[in-house]
């Protein structure tokens, strides 16, 4: 029996509409069968054998299909392919261990295999159910971290298997204040935050552009997790993506009124935080996770600028890279490298100056992509939103290393990028 390209295109997209579902929960379902199975590693590589298998699919349906070929001629797959060389050529020279190649793969390129695959198997279809399989896991992840932040005992998860060899049930901001950051069905509060981003901007993209209100209430009760990661970088991401989102929806005419608005609150959240800072107090622990004492930090943000400084100086050092798995999350599996938090100095420091060029022309021609669908693809402008705060996010943490974000928002770019007719090839 001959297998058509169009059912080769619908299993595809079936298998990338369940990881774009399921990822939500991947953390708590990885700890909580782990703990019961104790074999956490096998369930948790689910994801990776899924793909596998739709990149078999992908590659018979490129063979099959002239079209789906012509989908890859644009800039950020060319591009990908470019970086993906770059780092198996810096890693087969540096020499890692198997182990930090494995999960440094797994960390730097995993996302932008589906993202190619999302590419190859776009379609209309898959764009309509996949605003649906961002939003409703959205909506139950945000109905949790409510209940996480208000009316749960704080050590709920410690019933499905959280703590000190998983991932902990909530962790404190600062002594001082006691304040607990949760995280939800996530991974952790920051990589909560990250992931919030997509379904927040879409929700409100398509409550304002078609009128459907009752959507505004996931960026609003999204709040209130978001709030309660405290995690600064995903704060700041959040505001770069509400902008974003403000200048999509805002007519022409009142952009002018809207740059004024913004510059002025700007200036006045910036003022304010100076006073309250001055001032000593709370505040300080909630902005800088730590006191101003004696003029100098202490706390969670000395080892935060730290890190920076290692990634920075460790880069210069070796500007040709010391290959995947050197940094990042694949550390706490090989035992050895470097854990830096900012997605671009991790990523020189494992690709060299190359793949950092590389992965920053893969991020700016993916928003010129969007950029050109944003104004009536609803998906296209709320992508480009939480691209833009993922972007900012990732100056201060490794964002792209959640694989629940990195795997949700390149399956939904890929989508956006392969469905369009007026792509421009190259």
């Amino acid at each position: 029996m001959t297998i058509k390209p169009k059912a080769l295109e619908r299993w595809i997209q079936t298998g990338l509409l369940f990881i774009v579902a399921l990822m939500p929960f991947h953390a708590f379902f990885s700890v909580w069968l782990g703990s019961i199975t104790h074999h956490q590693a096998i369930i948790q590589s689910w994801k990776e054998v899924v793909l596998v298998a739709l990149g078999a699919l992908t590659a018979a349906l490129l063979i099959m299909s002239p079209q789906a070929r012509d989908r890859l001629r644009t800039w950020p797959v060319l591009i990908s392919g470019a970086f993906a060389l770059v780092a198996v050529f810096v890693t087969v020279t540096t020499h890692p261990s198997l182990t930090a190649v494995a999960f440094g793969a797994k960390t730097d390129l995993e996302f932008l295999v589906a993202f190619v695959i999302a590419v190859v198997a776009s379609s209309g279809i898959i764009m309509r159910r996949l605003t649906w399989a961002i939003l409703l896991p959205a909506a139950l992840v945000i109905g949790f971290g409510i209940l996480q932040a208000t009316v749960l005992p704080d050590d709920f998860l410690a019933h499905f298997g959280y703590g000190p060899d998983s991932i902990q049930p909530y962790l404190v901001l600062d002594p001082a204040v006691g304040s607990l950051r949760f995280s939800a069905t996530l991974g952790g509060p920051n990589q909560l935050g990250t992931y919030l981003l997509l379904p927040m901007a879409l929700a409100a993209v398509i409550a304002i552009r078609r009128r459907q209100w009752w959507l505004l209430a996931v960026p609003t009760l999204g709040l209130v997790p978001l709030i309660h990661t405290y995690s600064r970088a995903a704060w700041l991401g959040a505001v770069a993506a509400a902008l974003v989102v403000l200048a999509l929806v805002t007519p022409r005419r009142l952009l002018g009124w809207l740059s004024a608005i913004m510059a002025l609150a700007g200036i006045a959240t910036a003022l304010l935080a100076g006073q309250l800072l001055k001032g000593g107090g709370d505040f300080q622990y909630y902005l800088l996770h730590s006191s101003l004492k004696w003029n100098s930090l202490r706390g969670s943000d000395f080892e935060h600028l730290n890190s920076l400084r290692t990634g920075v100086s460790e880069s210069l050092a070796q500007p040709f890279g010391h290959g995947l798995g050197s940094a990042g999350p694949a550390v706490f599996h090989s035992g050895t490298g470097a854990v830096i938090e900012s997605n671009y100095l991790q990523l020189s420091y494992e690709t060299g100056v190359a793949g950092l060029v590389l992965f920053l022309g893969i991020l700016i021609s993916l928003a010129f992509e969007l950029g050109r669908r944003a104004a009536t693809n609803d998906v296209a402008a709320a992508t480009l939103a939480a691209l833009t705060g993922l972007c900012v996010s990732s100056i201060f943490l490794p964002s792209w290393t959640d694989s629940s974000t990195a795997l949700i928002f390149w399956i939904t770019a890929g989508t956006v990028v392969g469905l369009s007719p007026e792509t421009r090839r190259v």
